[in-house]
């Protein structure tokens, strides 16, 4: 398994409109590709409070978003699920075997997506795929993710993989099995990892809010 960083441009999207208007960060949580449409579990958190009513507004007015449930977490961030049909790059990915785990803007309005891989012909075909669109993908990182390294960085990753589909949901809306085929690994490895993960999550966790 390997970890990709791949940088994108997004003329002409909804993100980059945001990102230039004002001050933001926005992260694609999830991302389902449907019949005739995308959707997207979006958080976007504005450096301005005084922002994010605007921002608010500009996703629920834009033509290209439907199917909208946005509302803000507090005064700075918004969590928004909606559905469009303009962003062609999230609907290749959501088409590939390339699981994102982070989607971020940066300063010049780029995305930056962060993967695990199962395959490298995946990514490969991702980015070729990206660059028929004009999105100008860059691969910045590229990283093999073996037993041996340290498994700090997969545990969080995986883990926060396995919340976003439901693995910790009552009822799960996703299954050991299903998960542990996602990342090409075994069901008593993803286990393990799910449970050192879970660990270090609620040793952080009691030690930022320790009672003094």
């Amino acid at each position: 398994m390997m970890e990709a960083i791949v940088s994108l441009d997004m003329p002409d999207n909804w993100i980059t409109d945001i990102v230039e208007a004002y001050p933001s960060v926005i992260k694609i949580i999830d991302s389902k590709a449907l019949q005739s449409e995308v959707r997207d579990l979006v958080q976007i958190e504005v450096e301005n409070e005084e922002d994010l009513p605007k921002v608010i507004d500009q996703v629920r007015n834009n033509p290209n978003i439907f199917n909208v449930d946005i509302s803000a977490i507090d005064k700075s961030k918004a969590l928004a699920v909606f559905s469009t049909n303009q962003c062609m790059a999230c609907r290749l990915l959501a088409g590939t075997e390339c699981f994102l785990t982070r989607s971020t803007t940066t300063k010049d309005g780029r995305l930056s997506w962060t993967m695990l891989v199962t395959q490298k012909k995946a990514l490969q075909d991702l980015i070729e795929n990206l660059k028929r669109i004009n999105a100008s993908p860059k691969l910045v990182k590229l990283t093999q993710i073996t037993d041996t390294d340290d498994l700090t960085l997969r545990q969080e990753q995986i883990t926060r993989m396995a919340f976003e589909r439901g693995y910790f949901d009552f009822p799960r809306r996703i299954g050991l099995r299903e998960l542990a085929k996602m990342f090409d690994i075994s069901t008593s490895t993803l286990s393990e990892i799910l449970r050192k993960g879970q660990r270090r999550i609620m040793m952080r966790y009691f030690t930022e809010h320790r009672q003094l």
